[in-house]
Formats: structure tokens, C-alpha cells, sequence
């Protein structure tokens, strides 16, 4: 008796056996698993590279965004603070650049505080004196210098000085003419000292007055010749990176 083959799957056959009035299911053959197996394959394997290119693709562009926001965020800010900075105070105590620092005559406007303005009794350029000093304190004439009974000097600004740029303690009383710094100054008595907006940059981003900015930052390096300010910013997140420097002419 001859079987009669009847295809119910690509995978599945079955056979009558007419004179017993049996049906059997028999499996699939070894060359049929092994190109079911290789189709298989073909379509997981095509199916992943697809996923991993896209995916490698999506990452990449997520990453290069994200350093491009950082170094957008800061470089905004820094020429926000240098266009408006030593406004009525010395025009030689406008920046003070160190590595990986960078002094920025000023203080930053917030809600409670309106910035430096002009007195009418008082002629600017405004400044402090440095009266006495102690230790990593020193002592000034007067924290309000634009005389208008608000203090321009608080915790975590930057100083400059005719000696050099510093920061101030971050346990500093706002008000109080003995002013604590984070190093040992080598400032002299006599002189002159404003308030800064300070930049620096840490193990986790780039900080405005010890507020994180832009945590994306990896390398920020400042120099000053004479009028111009170069400043260099570099972006990193995974294997992305990049890279902005330009100068800036103080005005």
C-alpha cells in the first residue's frame, strides 16, 4: 500500500494508512530542519544588524547632542558675563585667567540683587580696599561698593585683585567686611578688590559661582594677552567628543 502524503506545514507531514484507517504525523527530516535552521539564521542575524546599526546610530547622535548642549550652555553664559563685565568698576581689574579658572569682574543679577549701580553721589569706577589682612581673611573698607546698601560681595564669588583673582569661602556671612578665601591670598594692604563672577572646572562639569553649568565639560582652559581672552572647551559623554575655542577682545 502505497502512503498518501498530505502537506499540512512546511514542517509537518502526515501519513493514512488506508487499509487500518490510521493517521501517523511524522516528523521533519534533517534536511529540512537544517534549512528551516539556516533561514532562521539568516533572518535573526539580519534582523540584529539592523537593531545594532540603528541603535549605534540613535546613540551617537544622542551623545554628540548632548556635548554640542554643553559647550552651547557655556559658551552663552561666559560672553553673557565678559559683554557686561567691569561695568562701572576698574577697567584693569576687568578678567583674571588661570588654568582652568577664569575671574569675571561683576556680580551675577538674581531676584534679590540688581547688580552694581550707579550712585548718584559717587563717581565710579567702584572698588574696595583691602585694609588688613589674617590668615586666608582680609578685611575691606566696604563690601557695598557702589554705596547702595546692598552687599556686592557673598559666598562663592570670585574676587579680583591687584594681586591676583581668589574665591570666596563658602561659610562666608554676606555683609561682613572680614572676608574668608578658599587659599592663602598674597594680597597686599592697599589693594583694590570687586567682585567676580568665577568659572572653574571640576572632576563632574564646568561651575559658575560653585553651580554646576554644564556637566559635560572635560577640559576648559583660559589664557589672557593683553585685550584678548582665549578660551578652549571641550565636550565629552561616552566615546563622543568635541571641541570650540575662540577669543574674545575685551572692550
Amino acid at each position: 500500500m502505497l502512503p498518501v502524503f498530505h502537506l499540512s506545514s512546511i514542517l509537518l507531514f502526515r501519513t493514512i494508512d488506508s487499509s487500518k484507517g490510521i493517521r501517523m504525523d511524522r516528523g521533519i527530516s534533517l534536511v529540512e530542519l537544517m534549512i528551516s535552521l539556516t533561514i532562521s539564521t539568516i533572518l535573526i542575524l539580519t534582523l540584529y544588524t539592523m537593531y545594532s546599526l540603528f541603535s549605534k546610530g540613535y546613540i551617537d547622535s544622542r551623545d554628540s547632542w548632548y556635548c554640542m548642549q554643553s559647550l552651547r550652555c557655556a559658551l552663552v553664559q561666559i560672553d553673557a558675563d565678559l559683554r557686561q563685565c567691569a561695568c562701572l568698576m576698574p577697567q584693569d581689574l576687568k578678567v583674571a585667567a588661570m588654568k582652568n579658572s577664569l575671574f569675571i569682574s561683576g556680580a551675577p543679577v538674581t531676584s534679590s540683587y540688581s547688580g552694581i549701580a550707579l550712585h548718584g553721589k559717587l563717581s565710579p569706577p567702584y572698588f574696595s580696599v583691602v585694609r588688613s589682612l589674617e590668615g586666608n581673611r582680609i578685611i575691606l573698607d566696604s563690601v557695598d561698593i557702589d554705596q547702595n546698601n546692598v552687599p556686592d560681595y557673598w559666598a562663592d564669588l570670585g574676587i579680583i585683585t591687584d594681586s591676583g583673582p581668589y574665591v570666596i569661602s563658602h561659610g562666608y556671612s554676606r555683609g561682613s567686611p572680614e572676608i574668608a578665601l578658599t587659599s592663602l591670598p598674597k594680597i597686599k594692604v592697599g589693594d583694590r578688590s570687586v567682585p567676580s563672577i568665577h568659572y572653574e572646572l571640576k572632576e563632574d562639569g564646568l561651575y559658575r559661582n560653585s553651580q554646576l553649568l554644564a556637566e559635560a565639560i572635560r577640559a576648559f582652559d583660559v589664557s589672557r594677552s593683553g585685550d584678548i581672552v582665549t578660551i578652549s572647551l571641550t565636550a565629552g559623554h561616552n566615546s563622543e567628543k568635541k571641541h570650540i575655542s575662540y577669543a574674545y577682545e575685551l572692550k
